[in-house]
């Protein structure tokens, strides 16, 4: 599970050097996993230890919602079994964790939580667990089951053969390819993508076969 506190680095990134510092010197004392702090406007270290199990804490101070997404999605490293990725002094307000979690964050930790909160955080993302407070999970889940539950209603509208063409569409068919698998007219093949794009509210086929590919 959790493996060795020695099979671990912690590293914390930010540019707040001397809180930064501090910062590890309280994890090392209560985990007992080396931390390395280096300073940076990103939220990951330039490289880390090889055949080392990492946790980076990235240092979200006075960053808005929208640049810590695109840091998250800019860095190659991101998605790494062995590489555990947590955010801390991230503004509650922003209400990005749905965004976050899906990117593949460990652990959400807020400007104003207790500072008793990130050596138990490392220990649950050491023993594969996932860090984030009961009521931000709680608010994730409940808004992910509204998307499906919609996505639920809108596969109903369609029509059968609306659902047949869909399914064509994101098979990469063109327009005459379906009316000839049909035997219908290119016209109709048209009225009927006009009609599913306006039912499941998308703008181009791309879209259209995403939708298909999460919900029929």
């Amino acid at each position: 599970m959790s493996g060795d506190v020695g099979d671990w680095l912690i590293y914390i990134v930010g540019s707040g050097s001397i809180q930064n510092e501090l910062l590890a010197g309280f994890l090392e004392k209560e985990t007992g996993v080396t931390c390395r702090v280096e300073k940076g406007d990103g939220l990951f270290p330039k490289k880390v230890a090889p055949h080392r199990r990492s946790i980076v804490f990235g240092d979200c101070y006075g960053r808005s919602g929208d640049l810590i997404i695109e840091q998250l999605q800019e860095t190659e490293n991101f998605v790494n079994d062995d590489f555990h990725v947590v955010l801390f002094n991230v503004c509650s307000s922003l209400n990005i964790e749905e965004e976050l979690l899906r990117l593949g964050v460990w652990g959400v930790f807020y400007a104003e939580d207790s500072s008793l909160n990130l050596p138990r955080g490392v220990e649950a993302i050491r023993n594969g667990e996932i860090w984030v407070s009961r009521q931000k999970m709680s608010s994730c889940l409940v808004n992910m089951r509204r998307r499906e539950n919609g996505g639920r209603l809108e596969r109903h509208l369609l029509s059968v053969r609306e659902r047949e063409v869909l399914q064509m569409i994101a098979d990469g068919l063109t327009n005459d390819a379906i009316a000839d698998k049909l035997c219908i007219s290119i016209h109709t093949v048209r009225s009927h993508g006009y009609r599913i794009f306006k039912k499941i509210e998308v703008s181009n086929r791309q879209q259209a076969s995403l939708w298909a590919l999460r919900h029929l």
